[in-house]
C-alpha cells in the first residue's frame, strides 16, 4: 500500500525509527445529526423546524406514486411551509440545479430537504450548497472557487447506493461538453441525516441492485485507496460486510435485510468522503456521460480489470477481504453480476478515437484516480479500456 506524506509522520532511516501511521484523516467531517429506524422519516417536518418554517422538498416521481410524500408532509407540524419540486429523474446535470437554484432562491428557502436515491440528493445539494453563489452553476462544475453556503440540508435517501448523504460531494453533468465530475465543498454536508429502511420498501430489484453495486465498489475503492488510514478502512470494512450479507437477500425481496444495507452505503459514503475511490470512479464517470447507463452498472462492468490492475498494489487489503466474505472478492462480485442480471453496458459497443481520447483525459484528470492504490498513466487507461470493452 502507497503510504502519503500525512501517513509518514516519521521516516525510517535505518535507526530502528517506525513509521508512524496516522490513524485519522487529516479533516473529518461527518453530518451534525444521524436519525435511524422505521418512521424516522415522519419526523423529518419537526426536525427541519430547528432550521427555519420554509423548507423545500426535493423527491423523485416514486416517492410521490407510492404516497410516502404524502404521509410525510401529513406529519409536518403546524407553522411548517413546505414546497415540493418532483426531480425529472435521471443523473442530475447543471440544468437541473440551476433552476432548483432558481427556487430556492425565490421562495426564500429556510432549509431543503431530499428524499430520494443519490440524483435527488446530489441535485438538492448542490442547489442549496450554490444557492448564495454569485456566478453559474456551469463556472463552478468548471472550476470556479466554490464560496461557502449557508443553507441547511437534510438527506433521507431512498436507495442504498450513492451515500451522497454522507458527503461533501454532488456529482453532476455538464450539458456543454457532456462532462459529468463532482462539485464539492465542506458546508455542501448534510446538517440532518435520516436513515429510514422503511423507504427502501418498494424499491424495484432493478434499483437495488445498481445501488447496491455501487455502495460495494466504493465501500472497496474507500478500502485501498492510497488516502485511506486505519480510520476509514474500518468504515469501508463494515461497510463491505454488511452490503455483501444484505445486497443479495434484499434483490431478492427480504426487506428485513434494509437496514443493513442502507447502513452499509452510509458507511461506505462515510469512507469515500475521507478517503477518496480509484480508477473504478475515475472510469466510470466519463464512460457513463456518454452511455447514460445507471452508475452502479459502470462500475460493475468497470471493476474486474481495475481490480487486476491494482493487485498487486492492494494484496494485504484483498487478503482481509477474502476473509470477510469467504472468497476472493472478484468471485463475490461475478456472482453478485450473475445473480442480479446485471450485464455490461458496454456489450456489443466500441469508443471512437475522439471520445477514447477524452474519457482518457477526464480519468486521469479525476480526483478518483489520483487516489488509486496504484499510479495510472495514459497508457493505462486506454489498456483498461480495451478489457472493459473485450470483457462486455
Amino acid at each position: 500500500m502507497v503510504r502519503t506524506p500525512a501517513q509518514m509522520a516519521v521516516r525510517d532511516r535505518g535507526d530502528h525509527r517506525q513509521v508512524r501511521v496516522s490513524l485519522l484523516p487529516a479533516t473529518l467531517l461527518f453530518p451534525s445529526r444521524t436519525l435511524s429506524g422505521d418512521g424516522a422519516i415522519l419526523r423529518l417536518g419537526a426536525e427541519a423546524a430547528s432550521f427555519g418554517r420554509r423548507g423545500v422538498l426535493v423527491h423523485g416521481r416514486s416517492l410521490a406514486a407510492s404516497g410516502r410524500l404524502a404521509g410525510i408532509l401529513d406529519a409536518l407540524p403546524a407553522g411548517i411551509a413546505v414546497t415540493c419540486h418532483e426531480h425529472a429523474g435521471g443523473e442530475p446535470t447543471t440544468d437541473d440545479v440551476e433552476r432548483l437554484r432558481l427556487c430556492l432562491r425565490a421562495g426564500p428557502a429556510d432549509w431543503v430537504a431530499a428524499v430520494g436515491g443519490g440524483s435527488a440528493i446530489d441535485l438538492a445539494k448542490a442547489a442549496a450548497g450554490l444557492r448564495d453563489a454569485p456566478g453559474a452553476v456551469d463556472a463552478y462544475h468548471g472550476g470556479l472557487a466554490i464560496p461557502p453556503a449557508a443553507l441547511p440540508l437534510i438527506a433521507a435517501p431512498t436507495t442504498a447506493g450513492t451515500g451522497s448523504e454522507a458527503t461533501t460531494v454532488a456529482v453532476l453533468t455538464r450539458p456543454a461538453g457532456n462532462v459529468k465530475l463532482g462539485i464539492r465543498h465542506p458546508t455542501f454536508l448534510p446538517r440532518l441525516v435520516i436513515l429510514d429502511p422503511g423507504l427502501l420498501r418498494g424499491c424495484p430489484p432493478a434499483t437495488i441492485a445498481v445501488a447496491g453495486m455501487d455502495a460495494f465498489v466504493q465501500a472497496f475503492e474507500s478500502l485501498t485507496s492510497r488516502f485511506a488510514t486505519p480510520f476509514t478502512r474500518a468504515l469501508s470494512e463494515l461497510a463491505l460486510a454488511r452490503i455483501a450479507a444484505a445486497l443479495p437477500a434484499a434483490y431478492g425481496g427480504d426487506f428485513a435485510a434494509a437496514p443493513d444495507l442502507l447502513e452499509g452505503s452510509f458507511a461506505a459514503g462515510l469512507a469515500l468522503s475521507h478517503a477518496r475511490l480509484g480508477v473504478v470512479h475515475g472510469l466510470a464517470h466519463p464512460l457513463g456521460a456518454r452511455w447514460h447507463a445507471a452508475h452502479g452498472l459502470v462500475c460493475a462492468a468497470c471493476f474486474p480489470a481495475a481490480l487486476r490492475f491494482n493487485r498487486g498494489v492492494a494484496a494485504a487489503d484483498l487478503a482481509r477481504l477474502r476473509g470477510l466474505l469467504g472468497m476472493e472478492v472478484e468471485e463475490w462480485v461475478a456472482a453478485a453480476r450473475g445473480r442480479m442480471g446485471l450485464a455490461s453496458p458496454f456489450r456489443g459497443a466500441a469508443l471512437c478515437a475522439a471520445d477514447r481520447a477524452a474519457v482518457v483525459s477526464e480519468t486521469l484528470a479525476s480526483g478518483s484516480t489520483a487516489a488509486n492504490p496504484r499510479t495510472v498513466a495514459a497508457a493505462d487507461v486506454e489498456a483498461l479500456l480495451a478489457e472493459i470493452f473485450a470483457g462486455a
